[in-house]
């Protein structure tokens, strides 16, 4: 079958007839319903459901999808992630998604059903959002999260380091995962963009004067040479490689609840250095935790800063009894550095934060200048963490 770009119920459904898929949704396929739920950069997402049940059907296109043709993108990048899944699975199958089915010629994953989760930014968003208009919100353990996520990362990168595997498995394991074209999107769109006066940058006027100083700062510049230099020469453990609140589902409420956290979106996935993964969970949590703050919600912002050091905490334990205190020190202070430029790209790139976004706008341009400020701070000394009372 060459389906080409699926775009619509019509041609979603004919998909899962081809791949012997529909019959576990309906007997009948005009009793399958399909909605669009795309929410990330790079693919596009349908949710099919029936009577017996439902699946998650994500496509690469040819470009990236946030953008559009005018970025093209070899859509084989779902195979990287499917191979990302396939080590996720083995090592923490309680956390990741279950893939039913995988289609390398129309770059077509189909996937268990999430959609009972929530997406975490978009929870944390909604729980800002419905403060401000004086609604009920969700309760939202952050500091349990962050423990889940943690431990993750932990696991993830202690049982795919050379350490644990061995020289000759360990380099197997890293060019199987070699992810050169995903590679090359975080070094122009985190590392690199962010820094020069190129068309996909976007901000609030609030950061005008800072974004301008920024572009002709050689400190920063030198900062994040060292940052890039470390992703691209610090080959030590399977990341998922763009770990944001974006790429964790959690059901809620989750307060008093049995906590249900799943990572997905491992296409970014490669060999790398372990603090990334970490860093990048701690920029948008502390993302989070600032949007929190600037509405005015305070109990919030705590408890989302949580998460960073419950995370921090996790992670160290799955790896304190193989690993000295200096390595790990090191771990952390890339980790900030990582942060920093993750905090930078997501109020003056190309895939601004939500949580900064849906604000009202004196609140959004508040919040935009505490995320910038932190993020300069972290590139420039990453060795404390983050000094912000938060």
């Amino acid at each position: 079958m060459s389906s080409g770009l699926l775009t619509d119920r019509d041609g979603v459904v004919a998909y899962l007839e081809f791949a012997h898929l529909s019959a576990t949704l309906a007997d009948e396929a005009d009793h399958i319903t399909v909605r669009e739920v795309t929410a990330g950069n790079m693919n596009r997402v349908f949710i099919a459901e029936g009577p017996l049940g439902s699946l998650a059907i994500k496509q690469a296109p040819p470009f990236i999808n946030v953008i559009g043709e005018g970025a093209p993108m070899d859509p084989s990048r779902i195979g990287a992630e499917a191979r990302a899944y396939a080590q996720l699975a083995r090592l923490a199958p309680d956390t990741v998604p279950a893939i039913a089915h995988l289609d390398l010629d129309e770059y077509v994953m189909v996937m268990e059903d999430l959609s009972e989760l929530t997406v975490l930014r978009d929870g944390l968003v909604d729980q800002v959002t419905a403060r401000l208009a004086g609604e009920a919100t969700s309760e939202i353990d952050c500091a349990a999260i962050g423990s889940v996520v943690g431990r993750f990362i932990g696991e993830l990168t202690f049982s795919t380091s050379e350490t644990s595997l061995g020289r000759s498995a360990f380099e197997e394991l890293t060019r199987e995962s070699s992810n050169p074209d995903l590679c090359a999107l975080t070094l122009q769109y985190v590392l690199g963009e962010p820094y020069r006066d190129v068309a996909n940058n976007h901000w609030v006027p609030a950061l005008e004067g800072r974004v301008r100083q920024l572009w002709n700062d050689s400190a920063v510049a030198a900062a994040v040479e060292r940052v890039s230099k470390v992703f691209t020469e610090s080959p030590q453990g399977l990341l998922h490689g763009d770990l944001h609140t974006g790429s964790v589902m959690v059901r809620l409420p989750n307060v008093g609840h049995d906590l249900d956290v799943k990572v997905f979106d491992p296409e970014f996935s490669f060999v790398g250095p372990i603090g990334m993964d970490l860093g990048l969970f701690w920029a948008n949590m502390r993302i989070a935790a600032m949007a929190a703050d600037a509405a005015g919600q305070t109990d919030l912002a705590v408890m989302r800063a949580s998460a960073v050091d419950t995370s921090r905490e996790a992670f160290r334990a799955a790896w304190q009894d193989t690993a000295s205190p200096e390595f790990l020190d090191q771990v952390e202070r890339e980790a900030w550095g990582f942060a920093g430029a993750e905090m930078i790209r997501r109020v003056i790139g190309v895939a601004r934060a939500a949580d900064l976004e849906l604000l009202p706008a004196d609140e959004c341009a508040a919040a935009s200048v505490a995320v910038f400020d932190e993020g300069r701070s972290l590139l420039l000394d990453p060795s404390t963490g983050p000094v912000a009372h938060i």
